[in-house]
């Protein structure tokens, strides 16, 4: 899929697609500790609970059919925005790690990337897609609800002092 004259939208495939994401998460996480400088506790236990750095050592294994996958927003040789879903039983995945570097804001790519994501987990058999995401994140949560992504109950457990903080939603993907 092309979003525009030089971004493409494709699955990550080879391991330098995956060393890509890896970047792109990191960034991610750079752009979290600036956003919540006020409250580094915040990162450091979200993404300490959520195994942040074991999960950028095995992002292939963890994000590969039939665990998961992973989408880049390319242009020319850079990956410069991505997303990935992970899969669950009872046909549902989660949406998780959506980012698209500074160099690339503006153009619409994490609409695009959510709307490829979606498009890609309902075309895998998936009928529910969750996610979760900091209640302070609003840019991020009016995007998902322009999807139809709705609050809903906590479907995995966070340390108490998160708990505040973390908003759960869902879209049914219907089936195929």
């Amino acid at each position: 899929m092309t979003t525009d004259r030089q971004t493409e939208i494709r699955a990550a495939q080879t391991a330098e697609d995956f060393e890509a994401f890896a970047r792109l998460v990191t960034l991610y996480v750079d752009w979290c500790r600036e956003r919540y400088k006020d409250m580094p506790w915040l990162v450091d236990m979200a993404f300490g609970h959520q195994a942040l750095d074991k999960e950028l050592e095995n992002l292939s294994e963890k994000f590969t059919p039939p665990n998961g996958k992973v989408l880049l927003a390319v242009d020319g040789d850079s990956a410069v925005g991505g997303v990935a879903y992970r899969a669950w039983p009872d046909n549902i995945c989660e949406m998780k790690r959506l980012f698209v570097a500074k160099e690339a804001a503006g153009r619409g790519l994490g609409r695009t990337l959510c709307q490829a994501l979606i498009d890609t987990a309902r075309k895998d058999g998936f009928h529910i897609m969750r996610l979760d995401t900091s209640r302070d994140m609003v840019e991020a949560i009016g995007l998902y609800r322009s999807f139809g992504f709705e609050d809903r109950a906590p479907y995995i457990e966070y340390p108490e002092r998160l708990k505040p903080m973390i908003l759960f939603m869902e879209l049914p993907l219907g089936r195929n």
